[in-house]
């Protein structure tokens, strides 16, 4: 009776570590190997080692885990370099005297399927690897999500997901 009150206690502890975590004061020096921004809930989902350590992870899901963040940044990758001509358009399009509402629709649509793709590759990322943890996992990757509120995604300001004209 007394190790079931002892892992109670263990996981109600660890939960409540999340939001010191989440505000970038964690409670425990973060390990050597992580980055030091790593420390905010945000930054340990986007880097893979402090992921794993902080969930956790056997040395296999570790490695699946960066395969999928490899995956994933490829993917990222090609998408935002594939926005910059977009954006470019559009502010050229804008740009002229009497801008043409179905061109810079065309363009505007452009933005929001570049966008969408993103969104696909990180949903895609996030179902291949919630399906290698385990239940405990799983709810510390779900909480540590909800604290870093990736749930709200960028705002609806096309314009201001671009990359600044050069």
């Amino acid at each position: 009776m007394n190790r079931k009150k002892a892992l109670v206690l263990a996981a109600l502890l660890g939960t409540l570590a999340l939001p010191a975590l989440a505000a970038g004061k964690p409670t425990t020096p973060p390990p050597p190997a992580t980055p030091t921004d790593a420390g905010t809930a945000a930054n340990i989902l986007h880097h893979p080692k402090a992921l794993a350590r902080f969930l956790g992870l056997s040395a296999d899901q570790a490695t699946q885990l960066a395969g999928f963040a490899k995956t994933l940044d490829t993917a990222e990758q090609a998408l935002r370099q594939a926005r910059a001509p977009i954006c470019q358009q559009l502010r050229t399009d804008l740009g002229v005297t009497s801008p043409d509402p179905a061109t810079v629709g065309k363009d505007a649509i452009s933005l929001v399927d570049n966008k969408d793709k993103i969104k696909s590759a990180r949903e895609a990322f996030d179902t291949s690897f919630s399906a290698i943890l385990t239940p405990e996992q799983l709810a510390k990757y779900d909480t540590l999500k909800q604290i870093a509120h990736l749930d709200n995604g960028p705002g609806a300001d096309i314009l201001g997901d671009c990359p600044p004209a050069s």
